[in-house]
């Protein structure tokens, strides 16, 4: 074989995949069918960012956890009980308190002001099972203060209505209870309560009654005429405690011993009572 005639052969092997090198993309020589939409080439995913940490020496602030803070909002905090209506606290200017209590020898109704921060006015009612009813005033003057402690005075008076005579009645109402037409009962408070949010609220309550009797009468016709009134001397004392159920409402239980100085009373009588005290 000549020269010639190889070289032909080779010269088309070189030249035939010169096209197939010069396309980079073969899939840039398809074309879409018509009516339909290019294809969007996928973008390559975004790079991930380190975590942040602080940097060295810094303590980041712990976090509250939400379930506390929560509760906070939804159940405030509740306040100390401080009604008073047979303790030394006074109420506080402008606030209110009254007291229901159920006791022997009487059944009373009471309610007060706070006139002045350490001042509370107030009326009360007393019964002796509806056989005798008495009207007082009521003044409470809070003095002193310390840790847990605070003192007050105090004074009741007002007038009293008997169901029966004083001519009329043996043994009876006057006699068990010492009172009589005008009572007046000045006296010294001393209280003590706990720093506990719920304490109990203890008291010691002494008194001097004073009775005004406008009603004397002669027991036998050698004592004469009677005086225009008469006037008796009482000592009185009460002992027991005010128990917070809630924020202004307490439960009070209190026991006594009244002395009777007047020869034609009961020389001691014993007082027990049990009440429920709300302030608003």
């Amino acid at each position: 074989m000549t020269p010639s005639s190889w070289s032909w052969p080779l010269v088309v092997a070189l030249v035939l995949p010169l096209p197939a090198l010069a396309q980079t993309q073969p899939e840039d020589e398809w074309t879409p069918l018509p009516g339909s939409a290019p294809v969007a080439p996928t973008p390559p995913p975004a790079p991930v960012s380190p975590p942040l940490t602080p940097p060295p020496g810094v303590v980041p602030p712990p976090m509250s956890p939400a379930p506390a803070d929560l509760r906070i909002r939804l159940r405030p905090r509740e306040a100390p009980n401080q009604v008073s209506m047979f303790g030394a606290p006074a109420l506080g200017q402008w606030k209110r308190g009254q007291a229901f209590v159920l006791g022997f020898p009487f059944i009373q109704l009471k309610a007060a002001i706070g006139v002045l921060d350490d001042l509370d006015v107030g009326l009360s009612y007393e019964t002796f099972y509806l056989m005798h009813h008495e009207v007082r005033g009521t003044v409470k003057y809070g003095f002193g203060k310390g840790p847990g402690w605070s003192f007050a005075l105090a004074l009741d008076g007002g007038g009293a209505f008997f169901n029966a005579r004083a001519n009329r009645e043996v043994r009876g109402t006057r006699w068990l209870t010492g009172r009589r037409n005008f009572n007046f009962a000045p006296g010294v408070i001393l209280s003590y309560q706990g720093s506990t949010l719920r304490a109990a609220r203890l008291f010691l309550d002494l008194r001097y009654m004073l009775t005004v009797d406008t009603e004397p009468f002669a027991m036998t016709p050698l004592q004469g005429v009677p005086a225009t009134f008469l006037l008796g001397h009482n000592a009185l004392s009460r002992a027991g405690g005010e128990f917070p159920l809630s924020e202004r409402t307490s439960f009070l239980f209190s026991f006594g011993l009244d002395l009777h100085f007047r020869p034609d009373d009961a020389p001691a009588m014993v007082n027990v009572a049990i009440g429920l005290v709300t302030g608003f």
